[in-house]
């Protein structure tokens, strides 16, 4: 560790915040990561459902390197395996937390409450005013309660958007009724199993949402009615996006086999091929209310078009299984002048990159330049799901790569690529 370079706050143990720890403590920075729960909560919720990306996608040179240097037995996934996210957690990142590079990094249990700067706050402004050249003050908290101060010289916020979920309701409001029982609702993709142990078993769902999360439930949904037919599920979709109305756009020469075959499988159930599935094309959430006595819900929907017989339809449900997306936190930087995009609510430079991509695959996006993750606060760097705001086309490729474009502005080396030099 070399104390003339910058000290660095990481926040959040996911995959990416994992790899801004171990790239900095590689390069001989002071690094704290700091992560509410446990490294790689987030992907253990998500545990059960497997990778679109092979692992090769969802892993740096620097990270096998200092796992063999390790351990020389560790065994690493084929580069072409298409991990679950318990096997991703268990089989790479885990083993990756424990390697000498990051002994004493890592503090779990440890929220971040905010980040300022020590003798500055958002307004203070003008000549004379230098920001990037104050340090970073965090208010941290333990699992008991405990509050305490650190401090840094620079902060990667990789704090994800998987903690808060977007809304069921028209224009991203909340439905009525719909704060009342959030607990109740599923805003992120549960455990479906295949026979009668499972909660769905023998009910009613209801899935919202048009994308490949709501897809993964849909098809789990109708695998476990194969094997208990009383299930049922209705699928609410605002805006198709597939020809004749199907659920999903159909990517063409789509590389991702797994994505192909989910994508297959949830149009043909959406337009008819297994009459457990309902689907409610051009529908959106009006209100949602608990049914006293029996535990069930009664979900009001509004035909969004206008010629339609049901403009308002009750539907009355067991579950709901609200895949309607997540978006940042940003509440933790609300001291600093951080500049957000008012659509996406991605740092301005890299938000203006995305919208101006053409490409709806994430596959096909351009890889930004690493300035556009400079962002109007200095030092304070948004990566990972977090810099995408609410756009969907996050990769964790993506986010490797922004690891290493950080470090070359914190050092001021644009040439710096430890991922290049490693393959060489």
């Amino acid at each position: 560790m070399e104390t003339s370079l910058p000290s660095i706050a990481v926040l959040g143990g996911g995959p990416i915040g994992i790899e801004a720890a171990l790239y900095g403590r590689f390069l001989g920075h002071d690094v704290k990561l700091y992560e509410q729960e446990r490294v790689g909560h987030h992907v253990e919720q998500w545990g059960h459902v497997k990778l679109f990306t092979p692992f090769a996608m969802n892993r740096s040179p620097l990270a096998v390197a200092a796992l063999r240097a390790q351990d020389a037995a560790w065994q690493a996934p084929e580069d072409e395996a298409l991990l679950t996210g318990e096997e991703y957690l268990r089989r790479f990142l885990q083993p990756l937390v424990e390697t000498d590079l990051l002994t004493g990094v890592i503090h779990e249990q440890t929220q971040v409450l905010a980040v300022g700067r020590p003798h500055l706050s958002k307004s203070d402004h003008g000549c004379g005013i230098d920001r990037k050249d104050a340090s970073f003050r965090l208010l941290l908290c333990d699992s008991t309660g405990k509050e305490s101060v650190a401090t840094a010289d620079a902060i990667i916020d990789a704090t994800g958007v998987y903690s808060q979920h977007c809304h069921l309701g028209r224009g991203g409001v909340p439905a009525r009724g719909e704060r009342q029982i959030t607990g109740d609702i599923d805003y992120k993709i549960p455990f479906i199993g295949k026979d009668r142990s499972c909660r769905f078993a023998g009910r009613h769902a209801l899935v919202v949402g048009g994308g490949y999360s709501a897809a993964t439930s849909v098809v789990a949904l109708a695998a476990l009615a194969e094997s208990v037919p009383e299930t049922r599920i209705s699928w609410v979709v605002r805006s198709p996006r597939g020809e004749e109305g199907a659920p999903l756009f159909e990517i063409p020469g789509d590389p991702l086999q797994e994505r192909v075959h989910l994508t297959d499988r949830a149009n043909r159930l959406a337009m008819g091929s297994d009459a457990a599935v309902n689907y409610l094309p051009h529908r959106t959430v009006e209100a949602v209310r608990r049914l006293r006595g029996s535990g069930a819900f009664e979900v009001e929907l509004c035909n969004m078009r206008e010629a339609a017989d049901d403009l308002n339809c009750p539907v009355t449900c067991d579950s709901i299984l609200a895949h309607v997306g997540f978006r940042p936190d940003c509440t933790l930087f609300s001291e600093l002048q951080v500049q957000l995009c008012h659509v996406s609510e991605a740092p301005m430079k890299l938000a203006v990159h995305l919208v101006e991509q053409s490409a709806t695959d994430c596959l096909g996006q351009e890889v930004p330049s690493g300035n556009l993750l400079v962002t109007s606060e200095p030092n304070y760097f948004l990566i990972g799901n977090k810099s995408y705001g609410r756009d969907a086309r996050f990769l964790i490729s993506m986010g490797l790569e922004q690891v290493r474009q950080v470090f070359a502005s914190i050092r001021g080396d644009a040439n710096l690529d430890l991922y290049r030099t490693m393959k060489e």
